[in-house]
Parts: C-alpha cells; structure tokens; sequence
C-alpha cells in the first residue's frame, strides 16, 4: 500500500507538472546523515511524508515528544505557557550531550553577558571563550503561513539525530531553542480547514487558496498579529515567549514566515531602526545573508534580499531582538500557508508545498552552521551592544524619561508592567525632584523647561543594560534614514503628476511609523537630558497595585456611591455595573457630594435604587478595575450645581452591545476591540452582516462596526439592511464606528453622516474613499502583507494637492471639545491620536465635533511619525477626529481610526466607553 500511494503522488506530481506548469524538484531531507537509528523521524510518528498534508498541533508534539524521549541527552522540551484556546506552547532546546549536562550554567553564563553592570570585561572574555552561542529559532507566527511549522520538526529531527560533522559543529558551539509554534491557535484554524477541504489544485481561485474570514489563520485567538505585539505584550503567546526570550538572551533569533514570490532573508530593507548600532548590524546581516545565498545557489533557488521587509518597526520579532543584543532576521518562504500543496504562480509554474518546507530548514539549517562558525565574535558583539548602550546613554541628549501616573493610574501600571515585562528598569520616586531640562512629549522638538515632578512619577533611565530597548519602545519619535524619506518624497511628488487611470508607484513603508505607549496610553510624559539622582524605588511586579492608586479601603455607603472619573476604568465600571443589572446614573452638571466636588460626567450608584447586592458589586469591581469610589452617606450638599439625588444626574439607558463579524470587518480591528471588551469583563454579541439585515440588533442598544471596507460593507448590507440599521438607530440605537466603517456613514447611500471626507468629490463626498479601502480583510493575494498605506487617487488636472495622502501611522495632536460627553473624564485640552489613514472628516455640519485638528500655524500636528510634506498637515487642519450625531433618537459615533489597534493605542478609551455608557441619555 505505501508503495502504491507513493506511486499515486509521484503520478499526481506529474501531472500537475505537466498540466499547470514546471514543478519544483522533490527535496531530500535525509541526505545529512548518518542518523541514530532509534530516533523516529517526523514520518514514521505522523505516518505521511513532508509536504503531503497539514500536522496539526497535537501531532507535533507527538513528534517533538518521540524524539526527545530518544535522545533526551540532546533534547530537552520546556513548557513556557498556554494560549487563550488552552494549547500548551514548547521550547526545544537542542545541543550536544556535553553543553546539555551544564545548560544552567550556561545560561547564567550568558545573562552575565547580558549586563555588563556584573561583568567587567575580563569576565566577558572568559565567558566568550568557552560557553556556545544561543539561537533562537521561531516558527509559524502567523498560523496560516504554515511551511515553517514543517520545516521546524525537520530541524528538530537533523539536530537531535544526525552524526554528520557539520551537525555536530552546531551541536558543539550552539544551544538551539526551537519555539515549535509561536501561533498555535491560528495555525490550528488554518490547517484543520485546509485538511478538510484540500485537493491539492494549484489554481488560485480554488477553495483551498481562500480562507473564510472565520478561519483566517494569520492571526492568534483575539485576531491579533503576534509579530506586531512586542510593543504592549496584549497577548498570551508574547507574554510566554518574551517571558522566555529574556530568560535566555539569545545572540541570534531568526522568524520563519510565508509566502512571498520567493525566498526571502536578510540584509533588510530600508528603513532600519535607528538605534541599532552600525556597522555592527549590517555586517551580521550580511554574514547571514552570504551564507544563505551561497546554500541557496548551490541548490538552484530563487531568493531576494532587501527590497520590501525593513527592520524600523520596533514591535516584530526580528527588531526586538536586535535592540536587545541579538541578530534579529525574518526569513520568508515561498509556498505552503495560502498556497497549500500546490500553487500556481503567475509565470505558470508551480510551488509545492514540500519544496518551501525545504528552504526553511535549508535556511535554518544555514543560519546555524554560521553562527557555530562565528561563535565567539558573536558573543563579544553581544556583550559589546550592552557596554554600549550604558556608555552611549551618558552621551545622549536624551537621558532620562518621566512619565506622570495621575492622569490615569491604572494606564501607568499598564505601561509599568510591559516595561517590566521587558526588562526594563523602572523606578518610583518617594519624593518631588526637579528637572531643568525637561521636553514635552507632546511637541515634536520640544523645547527644554524647568519642570517640577511630583512623588510617584515613574522614571527610566537609559544607562541600564536594556538602555538601547528602552529608547526603541519609549523614545517621542523615532527618526528614518534620510535617503529612504527622501525616496518616498519624489515618489510621492510624482504620483501627484499621474492621472486617475495612471499606476501610482508604490510607496515603501511596511509597518506604522510611530508607537510610542506614554503617547499611546495618553500619560504625561517628558524626557529629560539630565539624570540625577532622586529618591526613588525600583518597581516589580508587587508594586503595580500601588501605582494604581486605588481605595485601599472600602466603606459601605448610605446614600449612594461616587464613580469620579480618575481612570478609563471608571467607564468600564459603569457598564459592568449596568450589564449585571443595576441601576447607574451620570451627572451631568458640576456635583456635590460627600464634602466634596466633581466635575460633569461622574456616575454615581444610588444605593436607594439597588438591591442590597449594589455594595458587594461595587466592592469587587472597583478592586479589580483599580477605579476611586467614594461613599456618600447624606444626600444634602453645601454647594454646587446638583447632589446625588439631583434632577441633573441621569440614569444610564443600558449596555447590550453588538459588534458586526464579517467578511467586510478588519480582523485586527475586531480582535482589539473583541481583546479589549474580554480584558475590561465587558460581555458583548458578534453578528454577522446577515443577522444584521435579518433583525438582530432588536434587543442591543449599542452596535460597534470596527475598521471596514467602506464600499464592501454598503455592498454587504444592500439598500435593505442600511434600511434596517437605520431604522435601528433612530429608534435609540447607538451605532459605533472606526476608520472605514465611519467611512461608510458618510457614504451617500449610508446618510448616517453630515461629515464628509476631504478631497471626496462633490456628488458623494466619500466615493474616493471607498477607492481607497485596503483593510487587512480584503487582502487575500500572492504577496507579502505589510500595513495598509492607502495608494493615491489624485490627478494632476483635478485632484493634486486637494486630496490627503494615506499616511503609514503616526501620532497626531487633538484639540479636545470637553463639554460634550464623549469627553467626560478628559481633564486635557489636547491629546495625542493615531492616524494610519488618509480618511482626513470635514467638520460633522449637525452633529459635535468632540476631537478635532486646528490650524497648525504655531505647533505641528504631528507628534510622533511620518507624515507627507505639504499634504498632511494642511489638509488635516480643520477637520475632525471623533464626531456625534444624532439620528432620531439614537447617535452614530464616529471615529476617524481604529480606537485600540493593535491593542498598543488606548489614548481614546475613555471616549469609547462614555459612547458606550451613555447611550441614550442624550
């Protein structure tokens, strides 16, 4: 039998050869022996061949666990955390019986490397001299591009098993972490679709190539981009691996994906991340990248260096590890994932899914033999980026960074955790210091101020061995290579020559260019060019309760409870309340209670109109939402505008909410908002484009459409279903939108909005939006997936000048309208603001505008970023971030991008959560 469906696959191969096109040769994958005969190979466990079928993940660890079990003298397994879906994720530490008998000693070893504040150079010499290297090798981050899964048992199973000499000189000079899936819950959607529904049809349109928007598995549980989280640690699978990244302190970390037109390694593409040390960096890349040519001519390959994957964004899994020490690289493979068994390109010829398996552990297998081969200059080159970013940070302007807590404590603790959880140093001042040097960082190039800093500021310094890191995730604004803007910059003043039916060059921008988490969480924040010593404690993860500021202890109330809005929390408390049914009330007037007042937008918990369950409630959720309440135990006030039991404080409506899930919907949008609502307790109902038209909103009272195609979801919901959600809303629906989907409300046959886009033509102000839609849930072709930058549509006869050009994600400055709702709890007149778009909203002509951009004549608009010269900033004055209309009896709330992306931005929660809360009150 095995003989004969052998035979069927090498028929069948054939075949496809011969009717689609030239197949790539079959790869031997035992040709670097001899082997230990007791070692199973991934066949023998799985039962088919390489390439044949999708593993899945249990089937893997049944491969990784049957091989350590036969040479547990060179393999060990460690569990580093589960997943959301409760997979348990490995690391597979590989090396020779000798370096496996003292693996502590080796990593303590190479963590003194890591701080040179513990090692003096002696030392360092000593350990470089003697203890192996450390690689990091990780796979299948994004769960659908599925070679690497593969690829990573055939490594295990060379490495474990293979007597060659070039394995042993790994084995040798090496210790290999194998992270055997980074993904797991996404590759396990994928590849269990994939199983059921393959045939193995190379043609493009075939089902196997089209992943429902349900499966998609590119993406982790909450849909969300494991290789873009670095930045906040959101989710479980970073959490796990950055856990064990820093407990290991690798010198090279290499990120196995799929499926560009061909093979894909290092040295990168500009632009490249600023803080990383030169020469030092370019010369590791080009080492690896030699090396990985040389193996892939000699095998008649194609491959590509540079051209679209850059090393700036500082959240992937190759710039984080280069900012800490180590050679960070992406390699991209060139079938499998999408493209299944086998895939069509557009020359005709055919990718199997067996020969990209093939080149990743070629590349792998590569990537090792170089780093064993330059062992001890890595090692020195690691210890030399630690001595060097204490040293650099002494000559630095930029010494010290403050970030003050009171705006939102529970935002600073946030922030403090990620920071801990990459070893970053934090401290906690216990007294006032002052700074003569401070910068804002809310004005790019700030100028220098005497600033006063209050007890409880956190502050980082950037002499500590994470220094480098700590610049790359804090600093204001990272700059790019001057030739790379500069390219980009002609491109663009070309395309603004070229008519509307004329290709516009594409633009070279991969991944947003601005992330910082102060600005992101909207905390105050400066950086200061002097870093004396002030009293001060180092945070740890004990600490974070304080930082939160919290009532330690908790009074029963008489009258009723006081909810002031000292966090974004204070909203999320409000609807948790509402949705396990009490009775929550706003103020919306200037309040007075318990000797103390308040300003518009507090809630308070009247206890006369609960059951006696409301203290327990408010108790339990204001511990474990960190928010102030304050207990009142007489109705009269002593001043004031209104008390507790005042005509002016409202009740709230309720808090059933919807979200739509569909094909037209972003699955990042959706997933941080889905991760955000799970994380906040905030229950909520998905629903589908059709339970939509069908009636299925009856019943909710807020429905959130996250990022979308504009002109997809009008498509979606047809002149009937518009007809429904409209009716929905005037009815007291409140309806959210985001990015796209607040394209959709300006849309002519949406009417939802008196909002129109700049540069939209006169007959329907957002049809050249609608052009514009490239959300991540649209994009399904042979390509690489780099953030969406909107192309242009101008023309030079027409349009040049007059329509905004997408801009790849910067952070912008709002002027703040704080007497409308939407704003309740903002106590600041401006704040900071993703925009990744060129969606730029005229001001709404009936409805508030409660965010908006003003003139920037005296301080740019842009904060943090790239944004176009002559373009952004003039047509973005005057228009509006976040807009309220009403519509009957209901609202549409509107904002201009996606609120939570990528769960790293959170500056406008709190606007989010009052639309969600007052629904229906005003």
């Amino acid at each position: 039998m095995i003989k004969v469906s052998r035979l069927f696959a090498l028929s069948a191969i054939f075949f496809c050869a011969s009717l689609f096109g030239q197949t790539e040769r079959s790869f031997d994958f035992y040709a670097s022996g001899p082997y230990k005969a007791n070692v199973p190979t991934p066949q023998s466990v799985l039962r088919f061949d390489v390439g044949e079928h999708h593993t899945t993940y249990a089937q893997m660890e049944a491969v990784i666990e049957s091989i350590q079990k036969a040479v547990p003298e060179r393999v060990r397994i460690f569990d580093i955390g589960m997943t959301a879906e409760k997979r348990m994720q490995h690391i597979v530490a590989i090396s020779s019986p000798e370096n496996m008998a003292r693996l502590d000693e080796i990593k303590k070893a190479n963590a003194r490397l890591a701080d040179p504040r513990e090692t003096n150079g002696g030392a360092a010499s000593s350990i470089t001299a003697s203890n192996p290297a450390i690689a990091w090798m990780a796979y299948t981050i994004h769960g659908n591009e599925s070679s690497s899964f593969e690829a990573m048992m055939q490594v295990v199973y060379q490495l474990a098993a293979s007597e060659s000499a070039a394995t042993q000189e790994i084995l040798k000079n090496t210790v290999v972490l194998v992270i055997t899936g980074e993904n797991p819950d996404g590759h396990e959607r994928f590849a269990t679709w994939y199983n059921s529904v393959a045939v193995g049809d190379p043609n493009p349109a075939a089902l196997e190539h089209n992943e429902p928007w349900s499966i998609w598995g590119r993406y982790n549980h909450y849909r969300f981009d494991l290789n873009r989280d670095n930045i906040a640690i959101t989710q479980k699978e970073t959490e796990n691996m950055n856990r064990a990244y820093f407990e290991w302190n690798p010198q090279v970390a290499v990120d196995h994906h799929g499926q560009p037109s061909q093979f894909f390694f290092p040295p990168a593409a500009l632009p490249i991340n600023p803080n990383l040390p030169q020469p030092t960096t370019n010369k590791w890349l080009d080492v690896f990248g030699r090396a990985n040519a040389k193996s892939f001519d000699s095998e008649g390959w194609d491959y590509y260096v540079r051209d679209i994957f850059d090393l700036f964004y500082a959240g992937y899994w190759d710039s984080m590890p280069s900012l800490n020490g180590a050679i960070g690289m992406t390699y991209e493979t060139d079938g499998g994932g999408f493209k299944g068994l086998n895939f069509r390109r557009d020359d005709g010829t055919i990718v199997t899914f067996r020969s990209s398996i093939a080149k990743h552990y070629i590349a792998s297998m590569t990537t090792l033999s170089t780093l064993a081969a330059n062992r001890e200059q890595r090692l020195k080159d690691f210890y030399q980026f630690r001595v060097d970013a204490i040293s650099s940070a002494k000559t630095r302007p930029m010494k010290r960074i403050v970030i003050l807590p009171e705006r939102d404590p529970v935002k600073a603790a946030e922030l403090a955790d990620i920071l801990l959880k990459s070893k970053i140093e934090v401290r906690r001042t216990r007294a006032p210091f002052r700074s003569s040097t401070a910068h804002s960082y809310m004005f790019k190039d700030a100028p220098r101020e005497a600033k006063e800093f209050p007890t409880g500021a956190l502050i980082v310094d950037l002499d500590q061995a994470q220094g480098l890191w700590a610049k790359g995730l804090l600093e204001q604004d990272t700059p790019q290579d001057p030739e790379f803007v500069a390219d980009n910059m002609e491109r663009f003043k070309r395309n603004e020559m070229r008519g509307a039916g004329t290709p516009k060059e594409p633009y070279g921008f991969y991944d947003i260019t601005a992330w910082n988490p102060p600005l992101a969480f909207d905390l105050e924040t400066y950086w200061t060019e002097d870093a004396s010593n002030v009293a001060s404690d180092q945070v740890t993860q004990s600490d974070l309760g304080r930082i939160k500021a919290a009532d330690s202890i908790f009074e029963k109330a008489r009258i009723a409870y006081v909810l002031p809005y000292n966090s974004d929390n204070t909203g999320v408390m409000a609807v948790r309340l509402v949705q396990e049914g009490f009775r929550v009330n706003v103020s919306i007037r200037k309040l007075n209670a318990a000797g103390q007042n308040f300003p518009e937008g507090t809630f308070v918990v009247r206890v006369t109109r609960n059951s006696e369950a409301v203290h327990d409630a408010v108790r339990r959720l204001a511990g474990e939402l960190g928010v102030k309440v304050i207990p009142v135990q007489t109705g009269y006030t002593e001043e004031g505008d209104t008390g507790v039991g005042g005509e002016n404080v409202l009740p709230l409506k309720g808090a059933r909410i919807a979200m739509l899930a569909d094909e037209v919907v972003s699955q990042t949008s959706f997933g941080s908002t889905w991760w955000t609502l799970d994380q906040k307790g905030v229950k909520f109902t998905p629903l589908s484009v059709l339970a939509v038209k069908q009636g299925g909103l009856n019943g909710y009272d807020v429905m959130i459409i996250p990022d979308a195609s504009a002109g997809d979801l009008a498509e979606a919901l047809g002149e009937g279903g518009i007809g429904t959600l409209k009716a929905w809303i005037a009815g007291g629906g409140s309806l959210i939108t985001m990015r796209g989907s607040s394209v959709f409300a300006t849309l002519k046959q949406a009417g939802l909005s008196t909002s129109t886009l700049v540069g939209g033509s006169d007959s329907n102000p957002a049809e050249n939006a609608s052009m514009n839609d490239d959300t991540d849930a649209t994009k399904r072709a042979d390509k690489a997936e780099p953030f969406p930058v909107l192309p242009p549509i101008s023309s030079p006869s027409a349009s040049a000048g007059r329509i905004p050009e997408g801009i790849p994600g910067s952070i912008m400055r709002a002027t703040v309208d704080r007497t409308t709702y939407l704003n309740y709890g903002v106590r600041s007149d401006e704040m900071p603001v993703l925009l990744a778009s060129g969606y730029f909203f005229n001001y709404s002509k009936e409805g508030s505008n409660a965010l908006i951009f003003r003139n920037a004549s005296k301080n740019p608009l842009t904060i943090s970023g790239f944004v176009w010269e002559g373009n952004t900033e003039r047509l973005l004055a005057g228009t509006s971030y976040l807009i309220d209309e009403q519509y009957g009896r209901g609202h549409v709330v509107m904002f201009a991008e996606d609120v939570f992306f990528r769960g790293i931005f959170r500056s406008t929660t709190r606007q989010f959560f009052n639309a969600v809360a007052m629904n229906g009150v005003f």
